[in-house]
């Protein structure tokens, strides 16, 4: 399905409220020197003023299943010195299944205890999935941070993601999921390299680092037989032309980093990108392009712009209720 929807949407819900005042006067005039009074016209009653129309949302679903919250499970060492370990929170349905899973990675500088994503989590699981949130540590704030060390933070980053998969896998039947149907959410697109190059994530991490004296492996994955491979990826938000610099400075790290060297890598992998239709518009035109891109390379790829929300996931709403649409029918396959 290759295609970009954009979603305008109106206000649902529409609520319209009329007061009606109704007005009645009786005046009665009383003749003088004894004479019979008579009544004067009833005045006519008014037309209904109307007032603004008050626009209400209409309910989120009621979610069909209850949801059992797992926290701070641990699922990858960091190499670093003094790094701790870091964990993951995973949301599950109550009743049996298999689950379809969705492995959601949090945006940069942010956590996995974030209320977006703790809510996310919890909508996602009353609804019929296992959602693995895994915490990953940010240990460079900037692109140029980022490639100091030879690269060494990108790698403990992509390698985090990449561990996160593989714990999902591994453990996916414990909470009631389905180990052969793993889905990537990605805020601000996160997540996005190993979603591309699955297991061969290490393989090629050593062939570059052997090319320019490192950097070394950066963690230590706790899942010993689970698979990195990704089912599907949806990226939500994000900047696709943050890496894009390194395409002169340093292409190793740009085959590795950015969306556009990606490309060519895993070209069964579903593809859907998210922006909210306010969001920054050059984003949204370095959307269009990747989406373009990956058309034309063969992925199945799929652009949605939800019409109201802006960079961040939206809180509630229509763009709320189709996002979390769009994640449970990618899930679902």
């Amino acid at each position: 399905m290759n295609k970009l929807s954009v979603s305008c949407l109106p206000v649902r819900g529409m609520v319209w409220r009329t007061a009606a005042l109704v007005l009645v006067v009786s005046l009665v005039i009383v003749g003088c020197g004894g004479g019979a009074g008579e009544p004067a016209p009833t005045a006519e009653e008014p037309a209904p003023t109307a007032q603004e129309p008050t626009p209400t949302f209409a309910p989120p679903p009621t979610p069909a299943f209850t949801v059992e919250v797992t926290k701070d499970v641990e699922y990858v060492a960091l190499l670093q010195p003094d790094a701790p370990v870091q964990t993951l929170d995973v949301y599950a349905p109550t009743e049996p299944g298999p689950w379809p899973v969705v492995v959601v990675h949090h945006a940069w500088f942010q956590s996995k205890d974030n209320t977006v994503y703790t809510s996310l989590g919890e909508d996602l699981a009353g609804r019929g999935v296992v959602v693995f949130v895994p915490e990953r540590r940010s240990p460079c704030a900037t692109l140029y941070e980022c490639v100091q060390d030879n690269g060494r933070d990108i790698r403990e980053i992509q390698e985090s993601w990449a561990c996160g998969v593989r714990f999902a896998r591994e453990r996916a039947a414990d909470y009631g999921g389905d180990p052969g149907r793993v889905t990537v959410f990605g805020d601000e697109s996160t997540g996005m390299p190993p979603a591309f190059i699955g297991d061969d994530l290490q393989q090629v991490w050593d062939e570059v680092a052997s090319n320019r004296g490192g950097p070394p492996p950066q963690t230590d994955c706790l899942a010993v037989e689970g698979s990195a491979h990704v089912d599907a990826y949806i990226g939500y938000g994000g900047n696709y032309d943050f890496y894009q610099r390194l395409s002169e400075s340093d292409p190793d790290l740009w085959a590795l980093t950015s969306p556009f060297g990606l490309i060519g890598r895993n070209p069964s992998l579903p593809v859907h990108l998210i922006h909210g239709g306010l969001a920054n518009p050059a984003w949204i035109e370095q959307a269009v392009a990747l989406h373009q891109a990956l058309v034309n390379a063969g992925y199945d790829a799929t652009q949605t712009l939800l019409g109201e929300a802006k960079w961040e996931i939206p809180w509630r709403g229509p763009d709320r209720e189709e996002l979390i649409q769009i994640i449970m029918e990618t899930a679902r396959g």
